[in-house]
């Protein structure tokens, strides 16, 4: 890919920030028109995440899981239908091995299924908790149902095309249901402070970033009624060394702020139908 339009709004508004990242002036997100799609095999679970996080993606159940108690109470609290979770229907795009979608099913979401790519994760996801996965592209698969709860998480971020993409996951989400999806923000430490440093160790599998003041705008031009952001993770030492003298007070100044803003790296959207 080497088009300057923005892959969100089409718009030719769009400023380079560095050799293949522009930002839109329309819409507010960076995109990548060198995007590269990765390869999610049995490689990636085990070698390649071990390698950036000191464990396989199997052996990091135990995070994944307690993350993932988090996402569901959030999303129980934020959706709007009237119905007990047991009745509850969700869908996971691109959901790994399964950890998520495991999470729901002990936390009473009885009607669970996944959406993954990965022929490894998605058989072992179908193999050690039997939980029915679709093993394709959420773009190439044709869904029949509609689901009360959608989650994509840090998945959007990879879609070639995510406009389409998010039109999709709307026109199969019930009303009142929610879609709930994290990914990169711009409004966070290292794209306001290391700007350079952000560009250079940009994922060439990421095609988009967003924030959460444009995230907003664009969901609700999409149809969607209410948004919540939270940041997914907090991260003062990102702007002042956890060595420093300054460190201590800053903290917990910083986490207050991060909370009340969604400053972050990462951000979680929670979006009401």
């Amino acid at each position: 890919m080497t088009s300057a339009q923005c892959p969100v709004c089409f718009s030719d508004r769009t400023i380079p920030i560095g050799d293949h990242i522009h930002t839109c002036n329309s819409c507010g997100i960076a995109f990548n028109s060198k995007f590269r799609p990765k390869r999610y095999n049995e490689s990636y679970f085990l070698d390649e995440y071990r390698h950036q996080y000191g464990k396989s993606y199997i052996e990091d159940y135990d995070a994944i899981y307690s993350v993932s108690k988090k996402r569901i109470a959030t999303i129980l609290q934020f959706i709007q239908l009237k119905k007990k979770p047991s009745g509850l229907s969700l869908l996971d795009i691109g959901s790994a091995a399964g950890f998520f979608l495991k999470c729901a099913r002990d936390r009473g979401i009885e009607r669970v299924h996944g959406i993954e790519i990965s022929e490894y994760a998605a058989g072992y996801c179908a193999d050690t908790f039997h939980i029915p996965v679709s093993r394709s592209s959420f773009e190439d698969l044709i869904i029949e149902n509609r689901y009360d709860i959608i989650t994509a998480w840090f998945f959007l971020e990879h879609c070639a095309d995510p406009a389409p993409v998010i039109d999709k996951i709307y026109s199969v989400l019930n009303n009142g249901g929610i879609f709930a999806f994290s990914g990169p923000s711009l409004f966070g430490p290292m794209f306001k402070f290391k700007r350079n440093a952000w560009i250079e160790t940009h994922p060439p599998d990421h095609r988009i970033d967003f924030s959460p003041r444009f995230v907003k705008a664009i969901f609700k031009k999409k149809g969607f009624r209410k948004i919540h952001v939270k940041p997914a993770g907090i991260h003062p030492e990102r702007i002042i060394s956890s060595g420093s003298v300054f460190f201590k007070p800053f903290s917990p100044v910083y986490r207050i702020f991060s909370r009340l803003t969604a400053f972050s790296d990462t951000i979680e959207v929670y979006a009401v139908k």
